[in-house]
Formats: C-alpha cells, sequence, structure tokens
C-alpha cells in the first residue's frame, strides 16, 4: 500500500487537488484552471520543501494553538513560548483583477 505522502504528491502532480480548487473558487473555468494551477503549484512547492527540511534533521519551529514549538528529528517537541493570535481582520472575499 503506498504512502500517503505519495498518494497527495501525485494528486498534486497531476493537477487533481489544483484543479478541484480552483473550481470551487470561481464560477468561470478558465479562471477556475488557472487559480488551480497556481494553488496546485504553490501546495507541491510546500510539500516538497518540508520533506527536504525534515530531510536535514535540523530542528523546525512550528505554531499550534498560539504556541511556539520545536520538532527535533525524532519527532519529539520542546515547547519554546506563547504568541500573540494576529488582530488583523481579513476581508471574508477578495476580487481578484
Amino acid at each position: 500500500m503506498q504512502k500517503d505522502e505519495d498518494i497527495i504528491e501525485r494528486l498534486l502532480v497531476g493537477g487533481l487537488i489544483g484543479a478541484g480548487l480552483g473550481a470551487l473558487l470561481s464560477n468561470n473555468k478558465n479562471d477556475g484552471a488557472t487559480i488551480g494551477a497556481i494553488v496546485g503549484a504553490a501546495l507541491l512547492g510546500t510539500y516538497k520543501a518540508n520533506q527536504k527540511a525534515q530531510a536535514t534533521k535540523i530542528p523546525m519551529v512550528i505554531e499550534k494553538n498560539g504556541k511556539l514549538y520545536q520538532i527535533n528529528a525524532d519527532g519529539t517537541e520542546h515547547y519554546l513560548r506563547d504568541i500573540e493570535k494576529p488582530t488583523i481582520q481579513l476581508e471574508e472575499k477578495f476580487k481578484l483583477k
């Protein structure tokens, strides 16, 4: 059986995830395909960068529920500190130009 990561990567490379998201985000099929391609490329790039970062065995810092944690190569987590939640209010809808 394939690993979940392999399945996700194949879906991203095949454009299925990006195209699906694009279709949800746009009523215009052409715009949806473009948005989907961009989203798919961004997701795949982020996924690949995360894999390469984990392979370096250098600890990563992540945020969970307003707290910063250091994740070591062996998977152990070390609490660093609390962080404030952002106060920026984003618009509910954006108009792409």
